[in-house]
Formats: structure tokens, C-alpha cells, sequence
């Protein structure tokens, strides 16, 4: 380990005030972790499918009032969750990056923060949930007509893939990438962290914005999305064992 790795070490494991933020970080990441496993094991389940999502307002309402649990998912509240759980990890992995690679952190942290406001703040799956017990009790055609256009215009918006839903997947995404800067910048965290997370995140980002923008065949971006699905599962056990490393205030870098 190099004279500036120890020194930055040092600095961060020696920060008692931090501590308890770190490893409420590490806990927040496999929080997120596990909740990241849980929704790719539900399209798993029969009837659960990705393929389950309407393609029109009318299958929506249909779907919520058949299934409100499986409508919430295919309208990203499981993501939504995720997201807020995530968000101490990052505020952690800025307070192991402010006296090493501030701006670098600073800036990821306000851009993650951003994209998951603009994610949450978008997102269709409550109100839609509420439109459609509206639309079951509609007694007149003109309330059905005022209710489709209500919830054709909240997933035009917010639904999944939609360009309301893209502004905030992309900030969070890139939020992401700045942290993994801070980290190869400020040596606290391994390279090997910083790596995998740099090409897990920049893998999904060309996902999102193929999906959303590319009329592309969907098997070439989710051929670019697996990999880096899985390198970003490894990088959050790898940084969670770092950070409840710090909390503990160890000073084993690895």
C-alpha cells in the first residue's frame, strides 16, 4: 500500500463520527442487494413474467383490479423502494470520499439524489392504483373516458421506460458513475471496487438508453445489461464489506 493509500485510510477509519454512517451504508447495500435479487426472482414466478406488462390503459386497469400487487411491480415501485433504500449507501460512500476526492463525491451524491427525487416524484404505480379503483366504480362512460386519459397521461409520464421514468434511472445511473470515480481517485476502495462498478454501471446505462431511444432488437441490450446486472450485484457486496469494514474501523483494504 502506497504512503497517500495509508494516509487516506487513516484518515477515513480514524473519523469515529463517521462510523455509524458507514455502516448503516454497508447495511443499506445489501438491503438494496437483496431487494435487487427479489424482483429479478418474482419475473420468475409464473404469471409474474416481464412480458405481464399492458399494453394499453384499459389491460392497466384490468391488471390492477385483477392483481394490484403484480400492476405496482410492473410500474417500478419495487425499484422506487430500492432506490430510497440505497440512498444512505451514498451518502456513506461521500463520507468516506470528503477529505480524498470531495468534488468527485459531492457531485455523485447530489446527482444521485436527483435522479432518485425525479425517479420517486414521476413514478405512476400509487396513483394508477387509485385511478383504477376509480375507473372500476365509474357508473358513466364519460368518467371511464376522463379516468383512461388521467392514467394514459400518468404513464406517459412515469411507467417503465417511459422518458419520465428514463430522467431519473439516467442521473441515478450516472450519479453512480461519478461515485465510482471518487472511488479509483481517492484508493480507499480497491481498484477492483472502482472497476467493477465503472463497467456495471456504464453497461446498464447503454441498456437504458437503448431501450428507451433504439428501436434495436431487445436481445442485443439485454445481452449488454446481464453483465452488467452482475457486476453491479458484485460491487455492492464489495463495497458493503468495505464500508461495515470501516464502521468497525478496520483498516484492512481490500
Amino acid at each position: 500500500m502506497s504512503r497517500t493509500e495509508r494516509a487516506s485510510t487513516s484518515t477515513v477509519t480514524t473519523d469515529s463520527s463517521w462510523r455509524g454512517i458507514y455502516v448503516v451504508g454497508g447495511i443499506a447495500a445489501l438491503l438494496a442487494l437483496a431487494g435487487t435479487l427479489t424482483d429479478i426472482a418474482i419475473t420468475m414466478i409464473p404469471g409474474w413474467e416481464a412480458s405481464t406488462v399492458p399494453a394499453t390503459i384499459e389491460q392497466w386497469f384490468t391488471q390492477f383490479q385483477a392483481n394490484p400487487l403484480l400492476g405496482l411491480r410492473n410500474l417500478d415501485l419495487l425499484n422506487i423502494t430500492i432506490s430510497a433504500v440505497g440512498v444512505p449507501l451514498y451518502v456513506a460512500l461521500y463520507g468516506v470520499h470528503r477529505k480524498v476526492c470531495q468534488g468527485y463525491a459531492a457531485l455523485a451524491l447530489v446527482v444521485v439524489a436527483l435522479g432518485i427525487a425525479v425517479f420517486v416524484a414521476n413514478n405512476a404505480a400509487l396513483p394508477m392504483l387509485e385511478l383504477s379503483r376509480q375507473y372500476s366504480a365509474a357508473s358513466t362512460e364519460a368518467q371511464r373516458l376522463a379516468l383512461q386519459g388521467a392514467g394514459e397521461a400518468l404513464l406517459a409520464k412515469g411507467a417503465h421506460g417511459s422518458m419520465g421514468a428514463f430522467t431519473g434511472f439516467f442521473l441515478s445511473s450516472i450519479g453512480t458513475l461519478l461515485m465510482t470515480v471518487a472511488m479509483f481517485k481517492g484508493k480507499i476502495f480497491s481498484r477492483a471496487t472502482a472497476y467493477t462498478g465503472m463497467i456495471g454501471i456504464s453497461l446498464l446505462l447503454v441498456y437504458v438508453v437503448g431501450s428507451t431511444f433504439l428501436p434495436g432488437p431487445i436481445g442485443v441490450l439485454m445481452a449488454i445489461a446481464m453483465p452488467g446486472g452482475l457486476l453491479m450485484i458484485a460491487w455492492n457486496v464489495m463495497v458493503a464489506r468495505k464500508l461495515l469494514q470501516l464502521g468497525r474501523g478496520a483498516k484492512d483494504k481490500r
